[in-house]
Parts: structure tokens; C-alpha cells; sequence
């Protein structure tokens, strides 16, 4: 692709790259499309402004656009979530670059659609990941007599959950501490109790239609965390996966991200120590999560702010940053031969699913995702089952 690109007219150019990858294999993986870049355009100054927490950073993006001051390039997620910069016409319209580039053409099928706002490309995917896993402990499993793979759906999580009540292993490792852990996992049982129509259907804003199936995933989540760590409340994401590696738990319900760093652990080993499955009940589907990086329309320096989103889309970048990061990538020409064997098994997965749907921030406004980070908050500090649904009702109420 170099060979295309029109280096000489960047060579003086600067610009800011706003992006959450701000620690840890994230980290890794934005610096590797920095290399990319730099190889491509040496002349041009790039700035990256990494952040560490998305609440923050969501909020200096939107600070600075309401400034006038966005930085040139930022990352966003997809779906719903590009609306309002689109709404406030803050993205550049990347659709030339789409299609000079052939990125439809690229792309794995669908993953176009949640960066499309208004028949226009306004970003670009840069991840997929899976939020549905439920991790486990194979020697755990093995002494509780419990084959994951054949637990049928939620209701029965919870029964052999309810077995390792007592001296040993917790059943399930459950954060509380932040709100979205608890939105995740009550999202993957509502999906399990009734499939992703319901699930889609609620994130649409058609709570009240579904007060009844709203009501009972909740009421099987307040089961779930009474059965949880004792100091669930303040148990955060870090120490959650911590206990699930040191073997103090059977199961970890987390993203994909988690097992990524599993692979990396010398002595806990794919398949002999730790395998995955689906969330019971929800077989066959794809809950995704997916990252994005878009242009600002009014990038002082437009040329070189597309040329790194440019960069960015393309497959030696996205190789690099998912294979470090422990996602899989969007493109479907990348090769996962330098990948581990749990991400290429994701993969496997997410090609035979026969339901891909988004997660929570692509399928719900910003607006409403708030509104429902605020319902979990209550619902941790007080357990209070009607409350909760009748706060979730609210947010996705027609």
C-alpha cells in the first residue's frame, strides 16, 4: 500500500491521535499501528493522548469537540455510540476512503453496517471481541463432575454454582465493583434465558414490551450474586481475574481480553488448565464488542489525520493490533497463523456463529448507557430486585 500513498505532501504535517488504549496489551497494540504509520509517513509528528478510563476519556473527547479543538484522529466504539458525533458533525466522512480502498470488500460481513451512520462511513473497526465467554477451571470442574460445555443455559449455572457453596472454590468470580461488569453479566443472561431477539429487542428501547423477561433476568442475576465473592462489592476486574488464575474460582464470565492475558501466563496452559464455553444458553451467538478510529471533520491537518485512519484499517496494522491486544481482527484477509490457539479457536467461533450482535454500546444510545450503568450501581449496593427492573424498564422503556 505504501507504494500508493502521497508521503511528500505530509512531510511537515502533526498530528494528535486521542486513543483508550492507554495501558497494558492495549498499550502494545496502539504503539504497533504507530510503528505502522511512522514506517509509511516518517515525517509527519504524530501525538498520541492516551487514556486509561473510557468514562474520562469519553468526556474530554466531547469537551474538546464542543471547544472546537478535537484531536485530528480519535477512537470511538460503534454503532450507537458514533451517532452523536455525527449528529454534532464532528467525524470526517470516511466514505471515499472506504471505497477507494475497498474496505467493504475487506471487512468481515456486518462489521461495515456499525460504522455507517446516514448511508455514510464515518470510522473504521479496528477489533472484534466476544463478551459472552464463560471461563473455567478444568481441574475445578473436574472434582465438582461438571462438563461446561452441557450446561444448558443459565437456571442450571446456577445450580452447579450453588454446589461449591462452602469451604473451597467459589462457584463464579463476580466483580461489583464497576457498574459495566455487572451490565455484562446480566446481559449474557438475559440472552441466555431468551435468545438475542429479546436482548435486541430491549436494547432498542422496547423495555416495557419485555418488563417480564427484564424482571427474571434480574432476579436470576440477584441469585448469581448472592452466591459471589463475599467482597464482591469491592472486587474490581483485576482481582476478580487474579482468583480465577490462582484457581480460588471454577468460572470467570468475561470478555475475550481476559483469556488473551491467560495465554501469556507460564504455567496455566489452554485446555489443561483453562478452557472456555459460551455463557450457557447462549451457543451459537456472538456478543460482540468492538472498537473504532474516525477523523475529526475539522482536523487541521485532514490529509494526514485520513491517512492515519488509512493506516489504521489496513491488515498488517489490524494483525498487529489485535493479535497483541487479544481480539480478533475485523478484516477477513488477515492471517491468524501468529495468533494462539484461543484466539484462533474465537475465530473459528465467530465464523460458525449463527447470530453476531452487538454489545450493549453498540445497540444502546450513549444516553440510555448511562442511565443503565446507574441502574447496576443501585442494584449492587442494594440488591433490590423490583427496583432495578423497574430502573431498566425506564431505560429501555418504548
Amino acid at each position: 500500500m505504501s507504494a500508493t500513498r502521497n508521503t511528500a505532501s505530509l512531510s511537515t504535517e502533526r498530528i494528535e491521535v486521542a486513543h483508550f488504549f492507554g495501558e497494558g496489551d492495549g498499550a502494545t497494540a496502539i504503539e504497533h499501528v504507530f510503528d505502522e504509520f511512522e514506517s509509511e509517513y516518517p515525517g509527519v509528528d504524530v501525538v498520541p493522548a492516551g487514556y486509561t478510563n473510557t468514562s474520562s476519556y469519553g468526556l474530554e473527547i466531547k469537551s474538546r469537540i464542543l471547544r472546537q479543538d478535537p484531536p485530528s484522529v480519535f477512537m470511538t466504539w460503534t454503532g450507537q455510540d458514533l451517532v452523536p458525533y455525527v449528529e454534532s458533525d464532528a467525524t470526517a466522512d470516511l466514505t471515499d476512503l472506504w471505497d477507494r480502498e475497498g474496505l467493504s470488500r475487506s471487512f468481515v460481513e456486518g462489521v461495515a453496517d456499525l460504522v455507517r451512520v446516514d448511508g455514510r462511513y464515518v470510522a473504521v473497526p479496528l477489533d472484534i471481541h466476544r463478551k459472552n465467554n464463560l471461563f473455567y477451571n478444568v481441574a475445578l470442574a473436574e472434582d465438582l463432575g461438571v462438563d461446561p460445555a452441557r450446561i444448558g443455559g443459565p437456571r442450571e449455572l446456577l445450580e452447579v454454582l450453588s454446589q461449591c457453596e462452602g469451604e473451597g472454590p467459589i462457584g463464579l468470580t463476580q466483580p461489583m465493583k464497576n457498574p459495566w461488569t455487572v451490565l455484562q453479566l446480566w446481559a449474557q443472561i438475559l440472552v441466555g434465558l431468551y435468545d438475542t431477539e429479546v436482548y435486541e429487542a430491549v436494547s432498542r428501547g422496547e423495555g416495557r414490551t419485555h418488563r417480564s423477561e427484564i424482571a427474571e433476568s434480574v432476579a436470576l442475576l440477584a441469585e448469581y450474586a448472592a452466591l459471589a465473592d463475599e467482597d464482591a462489592h469491592f472486587l474490581g476486574m483485576g482481582g476478580a481475574d487474579q482468583r480465577f488464575r490462582d484457581g480460588e474460582a471454577v468460572f470467570f464470565q468475561q470478555g475475550d481480553w481476559v483469556g488473551a492475558g491467560y495465554e501469556e501466563q507460564a504455567g496455566f496452559d489452554y485446555g489443561t488448565d483453562w478452557g472456555h464455553v459460551p455463557f450457557p444458553g447462549t451457543d451459537g451467538v456472538y456478543v460482540m464488542g468492538m472498537d473504532a478510529i474516525t477523523a475529526a471533520r475539522d482536523a487541521p491537518q485532514p490529509e494526514a489525520a485520513e491517512a492515519f485512519v488509512s493506516v489504521a484499517a489496513s491488515r498488517s496494522a489490524l494483525e498487529g493490533l489485535n493479535r497483541y491486544k487479544g481480539s480478533i481482527p475485523p478484516r477477513d484477509d488477515v492471517s491468524l497463523d501468529a495468533y494462539p490457539p484461543f484466539l484462533q479457536d474465537q475465530y473459528d467461533d465467530f465464523t460458525s456463529a449463527r447470530v453476531h450482535t452487538g454489545g450493549q454500546k453498540a445497540l444502546v444510545a450513549p444516553g440510555k448507557s448511562v442511565d443503565t450503568r446507574d441502574a447496576f450501581v443501585s442494584f449492587v449496593a442494594a440488591r433490590d430486585v423490583q427496583r432495578t427492573t423497574d430502573d431498566l424498564v425506564e431505560c429501555y422503556g418504548d
